[in-house]
């Protein structure tokens, strides 16, 4: 059964020294969207996201129907901590080490899926992208609610935003909650490494560098 739909909401949080001064709430609110099969636009590390459930077919189908993105292309989900990542990723020892010194951070980890991990958010490949973000409200939605996507909060092939503005210019309506922090800290999207392979290939560099992280560039 589809949530009933309320009107757009934005909410303005102040960040002091990092940190954010979040009235609970807008906690509960966020969360109760969530629950109802919504999204949620919310900011992380490096650029602002739509949140939706991604347990939940409805919620998907919102999200792909509100970014006009084609069916089929995977997203990443952002989770608090490790333990959270391995409950839908199968995480070699090997990569637990690397996961221990990156995260959180501006990276997206591919892996193979837990069983139990959600098809809708699997890649052709069979591969799960996860995020542990840098950020406070990133966090605590993962934390209160659980796996949310972290898909970046555009229209598909349109820039990808750095500021809340930015995702409702292009969004609009089709989100039924903003969460407005001021710009995201490191405002270029995550670099995506592969950690389904033997060892680990970079897929797209981005906030990070493939020499921060110890890896070789990703091949032309």
């Amino acid at each position: 059964m589809a949530a009933v739909r309320g009107p757009v909401r934005v909410v303005r949080v102040a960040m002091i020294e990092g940190q954010a001064v979040l009235d609970a709430g807008v906690a509960d609110e966020a969360v109760a969207v969530l629950r109802g099969g919504g999204l949620v636009v919310y900011p992380t590390d490096t650029l602002y996201a739509v949140g939706a459930d991604p347990r939940n077919p409805e919620a998907m189908r919102r999200l792909f129907a509100a970014k006009q993105r084609p069916a089929g292309l995977p997203v990443s989900v952002a989770v608090p901590d490790l333990a959270a990542a391995k409950a839908l990723a199968e995480i070699p020892p090997r990569a637990e080490v690397l996961c221990d010194g990156w995260l959180p951070g501006p990276v997206t980890l591919l892996f193979r899926p837990a069983a139990g991990a959600p098809a809708s958010i699997l890649s052709p490949e069979g591969k799960i992208a996860v995020r542990v973000p840098r950020h406070p409200i990133a966090l605590m939605l993962a934390k209160r609610f659980g796996p949310i996507t972290a898909t970046s909060a555009n229209l598909h092939g349109k820039p990808a935003p750095v500021e809340c503005r930015q995702a409702q210019e292009q969004l609009g309506d089709a989100v039924d909650l903003y969460v407005d922090a001021g710009p995201c800290p490191l405002g270029r999207e995550s670099t995506v490494v592969d950690l389904a392979g033997p060892s680990p290939r970079i897929v797209r560099e981005g906030a990070v560098s493939a020499e921060r992280l110890g890896l070789a560039p990703r091949s032309r």
